[in-house]
């Protein structure tokens, strides 16, 4: 019996047809396009306010410190504005990811085949994060300071669910229906990378124009990478998480466990 494959429900024309059919607006698509970065944000001060009430005098600082923990906040958020987006379309998260069961793992299988390929893209932007921070750590790294249960968080937890998040977010949601809206794969693919590239203002926000510079544009390189990687090998929604995962993980034990490990 066939895997399931349930992403004929997600594509630009079978969307389209759906939101002409039942009259569905527009505009909750639109404003989920930064709803990420006001997640982030929002994640972030939630943790300001805990230091800065527990007494810390300089508590954006020290939140800041902890962004590999309390991003899970902005992941959580964008999985519930995920399963309402979807319900009122008749939807699920499943129909985003687009496969299950051994169609799902069948794709996994093809991980390394899509690291390979967005490894360019991360190369590259590796480079431009060097070009501001020659081998000095960029803020995003130097600044985080965790004990070991933050630490191994990082690492275990906390690319898990933000990759999962992420893909869902950009390219299981917003990069169809973008594309159904305007009609031009290649305007909603920039689109689409400009909110995703843009999100990372903070993670986390650190008062400081170089470091905003850097990062967003550091962040846009990877993840044009990622989504154009994406768009030209079949818009296979699995792989492209677990590439991502990889490179997440490396950020995770770099920020989280490396630190503690060289004591």
């Amino acid at each position: 019996m066939a895997d399931p494959i349930i992403a004929t429900s997600n594509t630009p024309s079978s969307i389209k047809a759906r939101y002409a059919a039942s009259g569905l607006s527009w505009w909750p698509v639109l404003m989920f396009l930064p709803a990420r970065l006001a997640f982030a944000f929002l994640a972030q001060a939630m943790v300001v306010a805990l230091a800065a009430a527990l007494g810390s005098i300089d508590p954006w600082r020290q939140a800041a410190a902890w962004w590999p923990v309390y991003s899970t906040m902005t992941d959580i958020l964008c999985l519930l504005s995920l399963v309402w987006l979807c319900r009122r379309e008749g939807l699920t998260l499943i129909d985003l990811v687009g496969v299950r069961g051994r169609a799902a793992l069948r794709q996994l299988a093809w991980t390394p085949a899509y690291l390979l390929a967005i490894a360019p893209a991360a190369v590259l932007a590796s480079l431009v994060t060097q070009f501001f921070y020659g081998s000095a750590l960029p803020p995003m790294i130097a600044i985080v300071d965790l004990p070991l249960a933050g630490a191994l968080y990082s690492v275990v937890i906390w690319p898990v669910i933000w990759v999962v998040a992420e893909e869902l977010v950009y390219l299981g949601y917003l990069l169809p229906r973008v594309e159904a809206r305007l009609g031009k794969s290649w305007l909603a693919v920039l689109i689409v990378t400009f909110f995703w590239g843009l999100q990372h203002l903070a993670i986390p926000f650190i008062a400081n124009g170089t470091y905003l510079l850097s990062r967003v544009l550091a962040a846009s390189v990877a993840v044009g990478g990622i989504t154009l990687v994406y768009v030209l090998w079949r818009r296979r929604l699995v792989p492209i998480i677990g590439a991502h995962y990889v490179f997440d993980l490396s950020t995770g034990f770099l920020v989280g466990l490396l630190p503690l490990l060289r004591g």
